[in-house]
């Protein structure tokens, strides 16, 4: 049900992005992939010996307006972090479907060269059970924000980008999520 969920909504961004696109000469629509950096943020002590591990991720974004504009995305995000709890060592493992929503300003705006930063909401849904010690579960939704900087070189995109987790991924761990992001796209329009 929930992969049924997921191809639905790809299929309503891409029927948008085309309904769009014909109504609208300001508007993108491309494709990315690219890697990430990934920490779970804690201020409990017993936790020891945090290590982020590297993921990567894929997906689709759209972007309306001009120098001012709105930046959806759907994305798929893998990563991992390593931890220890208890003399015991876990790497918890996550899948996720991921949409920012955001808002950027194109700082140099040329036809050739652009140079953009953006910043909005993150939502977030784990698809697989992340493990972590026992009786503490982590959240299949969460809720984050993100900041952006990236470049356009004609139809190429490059965007770094730095997402923080707003609610705990894992309340009894007092764990948030911390996602370093390095991606390359291509407009497709």
């Amino acid at each position: 049900m929930k992969t049924n969920k997921f191809y639905l909504l790809i299929a309503v961004l891409f029927i948008t992005a085309g309904s769009v696109k014909a109504q609208d000469s300001d508007f993108t629509f491309g494709l990315k992939a690219g890697v990430n950096y990934a920490t779970l943020p804690t201020s409990v002590k017993a936790i020891t010996d945090k290590k982020g591990k590297v993921g990567y991720n894929f997906g689709a974004f759209a972007r309306v307006g001009k120098t001012l504009y709105f930046q959806p995305e759907l994305n798929y995000v893998t990563f991992k972090s390593s931890y220890v709890y208890a003399s015991n060592t876990y790497t918890p493992k996550f899948n996720q479907v991921n949409l920012p929503l955001m808002v950027g300003y194109k700082i140099i705006d040329t036809e050739a060269l652009n140079f953009r930063v953006s910043a909005g909401p993150d939502v977030n849904y784990t698809l697989n059970d992340a493990k972590g010690p026992v009786g503490f579960d982590y959240k299949k939704f969460n809720l984050g924000g993100v900041v952006n900087a990236g470049v356009d070189i004609g139809n190429i995109t490059i965007d770094a980008r730095y997402s923080r987790g707003l609610t705990k991924i894992n309340k009894s761990l007092n764990e948030k999520t911390g996602l370093f992001n390095l991606s390359v796209g291509f407009k497709l329009f």
